[in-house]
C-alpha cells in the first residue's frame, strides 16, 4: 500500500516537472520582430475588397465576411531583388498588420509580391491577405428597426505611429460584392465602402505608445417590414381590441376588466419577442417605445374599466372616455409616424452623402488611372492630392470625352480579387514580378 502511494506521489512530481519544461521551452512557431536597421517610417497603402458579407448577428453584435486586403510599402532594403523567389520572406520587415476587431478568424491566406517601378530600383513589396473572419461592431439600435448600421473592418499595425503610418491606395478603388451578401432577407447593403485612416485613442492602449489604425467601413439598412407587420401592427391591432371592453355594461367591471387585462397579457407576450430580436441594452429603441405606449395605453383602459363602476352617470362617462382615449390613440400613432418618416428621410440622405463620396472618389481615381497607367499611388501627400484635386484640374469641358474614353476603355480595376490583374499586381502595369 506504501509502495503504490510513492508510485503515484512520483508520477505527480515527473507530471508537474514536464509542465514546467514545457513552459520554459521556447516554440518554434515563436516570431520575433525586429525593428527597421534604417530607422525609416514607413507609409503602408492598404486596398480592401469584401468579396463576402456574410450574416449580421443583432443579439451579438457581430457579423462576419470574406475579405481579400493588400498593404504596398516601398522597401529600401530589398533594393536590387527581382523576383519574390529572391527573398525569404521569414527575415524580412513586416508590417505586422492584425484585424483589430475580430472576435475569431477562420483563415487566413498571405503572399508577397515583389512589384519594380520603371526609373526605380527600389522594389514594392504587396502583401495580399484573403481572410474570413467575425468581427466586432457595437450597434447603435435607437431607431431600431429603421435603423442603419455602419459594419466596419479595423486594421492596426503592432509597430507605433513613429514608425508605421496607414493610408488608402489611391490607384485602385476598394470594392464591395452587393451580389453575395448573404442577409439581403434582413438588411440591405449598399454599394461603397468607405476606407478612413486614423491612430489609437488613449482608451484602446495599454501604453504611452500610438498605433496606426484603418477603417474599412460598409453600411446596411434595416429592412423593417417584418417587424412593422409581425409585432407593430399586431399590437396596434391588440390595442385597437381594448375598445371592445365598452360593449360590457358598466355595472359588471369584472367582465370589463378581463378583457382588457386578457389583452394586456398578450402585449407582454409580445414584448417578450421584440426582447429577444435584440442585445441586453440599457436604452428603448423606437419599438420598445411603441410597445410601452400601447402597454400603458392598455393600463388606462383598466383604470377606466374600474372607475366606470362607481360612477353615477357611468353611460356619460364611456362616451367621454370613449373620445378621450381615441383621441390619445390618433395622437401617438400620428406623432410615431412623423417621427419615421423623418428617421427615414435622414437616414437616406447620410447615405446619400456616403454613396456621394464614394462614386466622387472612384470617379477621381479613375481620371488618375487614364492619365497615368499607374494602380498604386499615394506613398506621399502630393499623390494623394493629385488624385482627390483632379475633378477640378480636368474641368467640366472635358467631362463628354471623359464618358467616350470610358465606354471604350477596358477597366482592369473592376476585376474581382483573385484575377490575373491582382495575382500578378505592377504599378504600371507593365512590370510583373
Amino acid at each position: 500500500m506504501e509502495t503504490q502511494l510513492v508510485v503515484e506521489r512520483l508520477t505527480e512530481a515527473v507530471d508537474v516537472l514536464k509542465q514546467v519544461e514545457s513552459n520554459l521551452r521556447t516554440s518554434s512557431d515563436e516570431v520575433w520582430h525586429k525593428r527597421r536597421p534604417d530607422g525609416r517610417k514607413i507609409r503602408v497603402l492598404i486596398r480592401a475588397s469584401i468579396i463576402s458579407l456574410g450574416e449580421i448577428d443583432t443579439v451579438k453584435q457581430e457579423f462576419s465576411a470574406d475579405v481579400w486586403l493588400a498593404a504596398w510599402y516601398k522597401e529600401p532594403l530589398l533594393k536590387g531583388k527581382k523576383h519574390r523567389e529572391e527573398v525569404d520572406w521569414d527575415d524580412q520587415w513586416d508590417p505586422r498588420i492584425v484585424l483589430f476587431n475580430a472576435v475569431s478568424i477562420d483563415s487566413h491566406v498571405k503572399k508577397h509580391h515583389l512589384i519594380l517601378e520603371e526609373g526605380d530600383d527600389v522594389p514594392i513589396v504587396q502583401q495580399s491577405n484573403r481572410i474570413k473572419a467575425t468581427f466586432k461592431e457595437p450597434m447603435e439600435l435607437f431607431d431600431f428597426p429603421f435603423d442603419h448600421q455602419e459594419l466596419t473592418i479595423q486594421l492596426m499595425s503592432d509597430w507605433p505611429i513613429a514608425q508605421v503610418e496607414f493610408g488608402k491606395n489611391m490607384g485602385i478603388k476598394d470594392t464591395i460584392r452587393i451580389d453575395t451578401f448573404t442577409g439581403s432577407h434582413e438588411w440591405e447593403l449598399y454599394g461603397h465602402l468607405l476606407c478612413k485612416a486614423h491612430i489609437t485613442g488613449q482608451h484602446q492602449s495599454t501604453s504611452h505608445q500610438r498605433y496606426p489604425l484603418y477603417d474599412i467601413t460598409a453600411h446596411v439598412q434595416r429592412k423593417m417590414g417584418f417587424y412593422v407587420w409581425n409585432i407593430a401592427f399586431i399590437m396596434f391591432l391588440i390595442m385597437a381590441l381594448s375598445f371592445t371592453a365598452f360593449s360590457v355594461p358598466p355595472d359588471e367591471p369584472a367582465d370589463r376588466l378581463s378583457v382588457t387585462l386578457t389583452l394586456l397579457l398578450t402585449s407582454v407576450a409580445f414584448k417578450f419577442v421584440v426582447t429577444q430580436s435584440l442585445p441586453t441594452i440599457s436604452y428603448l429603441t423606437l419599438l420598445d417605445k411603441y410597445v410601452l405606449l400601447c402597454m400603458i395605453f392598455q393600463c388606462l383602459m383598466a383604470v377606466q374599466n374600474a372607475l366606470a363602476s362607481i360612477m353615477s352617470n357611468a353611460w356619460l362617462f364611456d362616451v367621454i372616455s370613449m373620445a378621450v382615449l381615441a383621441g390619445i390613440v390618433f395622437f401617438t400613432h400620428l406623432v410615431f409616424g412623423v417621427l419615421m418618416f423623418i428617421k427615414i428621410r435622414g437616414t437616406n440622405k447620410r447615405l446619400g452623402q456616403a454613396d456621394k463620396e464614394y462614386l466622387d472618389l472612384c470617379e477621381n481615381i479613375d481620371r488618375f488611372y487614364k492619365r497615368t497607367k499607374c494602380t498604386i499611388s499615394g506613398f506621399t501627400d502630393e499623390e494623394v492630392e493629385a488624385i482627390e484635386g483632379s475633378d477640378k484640374q480636368t474641368g467640366i469641358e472635358n467631362s463628354a470625352q471623359m464618358q467616350m474614353d470610358e465606354a471604350k476603355a477596358v477597366a482592369p480595376l473592376t476585376n474581382l480579387p483573385g484575377s490575373v490583374q491582382d495575382m500578378q499586381p505592377s504599378r504600371t502595369n507593365k512590370y510583373h514580378v
